[in-house]
């Protein structure tokens, strides 16, 4: 029993003699205040500079528990100590500060820091969790490439800029969740626009979830190229007007909501998106670069609102069985549409009367919809003329639902009389 105790004891006084907290620090003088550097937690309050994290990065080897939280970094002006640079500015994360840190798993910064560095957590591979506070407006280029065990991230609505290759190669991230920007939201600054750079979040396998908030302004080329992104929606993002080339390329996306301001799908932007089976385009695209949707194999239905057709680069659906993949588009656009190059190989606006919903069905549903339009319940305009089932006639009523019910049973008829035929063919 004796031994026991001995053993818990020593585990506790370990435990305890590994973790350190230091008060009221000067900036540049946490290496007088820290005398075992096998320390593996780390709590610091007061003021530090570059060279304190020059400190914990050649001596504080052990860490895995970093928190600035109660501090503040000042400028410094010496000498060289990241990145040959010898000029570091206030409330600033130096590049290169805890970058290859191979032990911290958690580090939170200071509540006033404004910038990441390039590369300041980069090949931090045992990271999994970093709070930014919520004054943070720039994370720099390749800031935390290469944190195979980062999970998550949430990023304050302060942000302006993600820089190149930010979050690339974050092998385990699964979620980014940018905040919306409200007038209530609790930020130091707000921002009124965010810039997400080249390959920001590129060649993250397990990426899922993206909430890119509301103040996208501009995305880099290949943003998520070969992520594991299964669904975006940016219906939030009115000031982006250009999707970037490769942004969505070689990803297993299943539903895109594109901005609803898009006036340019760049090239490549969803090529071997083949789990992508429907999308719409709003009405302000003009134009898709070249292979913008190529190897698309899954595509099934495409909606074009624009009423001028867009502006085609090379093969812009290369691999992709046109034939097969329904276009709806306006009535009064129909034969342009009809005439335009590489737009005129899929079905315009095939589908079967009576389908008022767009779904390749006659059934119940679209009774349904003809129903609530006689009665006044949603606008007929929403349905492309559809719902207008009697010859000639341009008001949704009684024959109209009639028509619709008619035309229902007739397609059950149809589909239980190929079943009978195709069962006495094969008995």
């Amino acid at each position: 029993m004796r031994q026991i105790l001995l053993v818990i004891l020593a585990l506790c006084m370990s435990t305890l003699a590994s973790a350190l907290s230091v008060t009221k620090c000067e900036a540049g003088k946490l290496q007088q205040l820290v005398d075992d550097c096998s320390i593996t937690q780390l709590e610091v309050s007061g003021y530090i500079d570059a060279r304190d994290f020059r400190f914990i990065a050649d001596s504080l080897r052990h860490l895995t528990v970093l928190d600035l939280g109660n501090t503040q970094i000042k400028s410094y002006k010496g000498e060289t100590l990241f990145a040959n640079i010898n000029e570091y500015a206030d409330n600033e994360v130096p590049s290169l500060a805890l970058a290859s840190m191979l032990q911290l798993t958690h580090c939170v910064l200071p509540s006033s820091a404004t910038r990441l560095g390039n590369g300041s957590f980069a090949g931090c591979t045992q990271l999994k969790q970093v709070e930014l506070g919520n004054s943070m407006s720039h994370i720099g280029d390749f800031a935390f490439s290469g944190c195979a065990q980062l999970e998550s991230l949430f990023v304050p609505g302060s942000l302006c800029h993600i820089g190149e290759g930010a979050f690339s190669n974050c092998q385990s991230l699964v979620s980014i969740e940018l905040m919306p920007v409200t007038p209530g939201n609790d930020v130091t600054t707000m921002s009124s626009h965010l810039h997400i750079g080249y390959r920001a979040f590129a060649n993250c396998p397990s990426l899922s979830v993206v909430e890119l908030g509301n103040l996208v302004n501009e995305l880099g080329d290949e943003t998520f190229a070969a992520s594991g992104l299964e669904t975006i929606n940016m219906s939030s993002q009115s000031q982006l007007t250009t999707l970037p080339a490769w942004s969505l390329s070689d990803t297993p996306v299943q539903q895109v909501v594109l901005p609803p301001n898009v006036q340019t799908i760049g090239d490549g932007a969803l090529m071997g998106a083949e789990n992508l089976s429907q999308l719409t385009l709003p009405a302000t695209v003009n134009y898709i670069g070249s292979h913008a949707m190529a190897y698309m194999t899954g595509l099934t239905q495409l909606e074009s609102k624009a009423t001028e057709v867009p502006e085609l680069g090379d093969s812009v659906w290369y691999g992709v069985d046109q034939s097969t993949v329904r276009l709806k588009v306006s009535p009064q656009s129909l034969a342009d549409y009809r005439a335009a190059a590489q737009w005129c190989n899929f079905m315009i606006n095939a589908l079967p009367r009576g389908d008022v919903n767009a779904d390749g069905q006659v059934d119940i549903a679209d009774v349904n919809i003809v129903i609530n339009l006689m009665l006044g319940k949603d606008d007929p305009d929403n349905y492309d003329g559809r719902a207008y089932l009697t010859e000639g006639d341009t008001v949704v009523d009684i024959a109209d639902v009639n028509a619709a019910i008619n035309l229902m049973l007739g397609r059950i008829r149809a589909l239980r009389l190929a079943a009978q035929q195709a069962a006495q063919a094969h008995p």
